[in-house]
């Protein structure tokens, strides 16, 4: 669910931390990087019964926020931890504290929940009908992106090469 977990993290972070020196294209990014990560564990072989590993605990998040604090300094340090804010925003998007062993990893051992499945596959496609929920946040994460393109000026050229250059939302 890409845009639904890129337009969650805009959304709340718009909504509790405003404008002020947000740098929004790491926040998205942060948003989306769960998925990517677990989704490339997957496809080299590891095995995540619901298909949401590491990347989907708590432990993820944090080794990023270490990792930008302790690597970078000034403007570039508060750009790179919305990676962080992302990340956070992601996990609550999918709801990761209804599966514990995942969320908690590794406090409850080494081993991921089966349950919830990630809503990835192939019947999303082939059976929308039995994806409703998914295809709805999808919609509801397109509609919180279509808001700040148009609240926000993006389709002005200058505007949106401004927001490509420093992640800033301008009034």
């Amino acid at each position: 669910m890409v845009l639904w977990h890129a337009g969650l993290a805009a959304a709340l972070v718009y909504v509790t931390l405003g404008r002020a020196r947000i740098d929004y294209r790491y926040v998205i990014l942060g948003a989306i990087l769960p998925d990517i990560v677990d989704g490339l564990l997957v496809l080299l072989g590891r095995d995540l019964p619901a298909g949401r590993g590491p990347a989907h605990s708590l432990v993820a998040p944090l080794v990023v926020a270490v990792f930008v604090v302790v690597s970078f300094r000034g403007e570039r340090r508060l750009s790179l931890f919305g990676l962080f804010v992302g990340w956070l925003t992601h996990l609550v998007g999918d709801g990761m504290w209804s599966s514990p062993r995942t969320f908690l990893w590794p406090a409850f051992g080494l081993a991921f929940d089966a349950s919830p499945r990630e809503p990835y596959a192939w019947s999303l496609f082939t059976s929308p009908g039995n994806h409703l929920w998914t295809w709805g946040a999808e919609l509801a994460g397109a509609a919180f992106l279509w808001w700040f393109w148009v609240a926000f000026g993006l389709s002005q050229p200058e505007r949106w090469r401004r927001f490509l250059r420093d992640g800033r939302l301008r009034a």
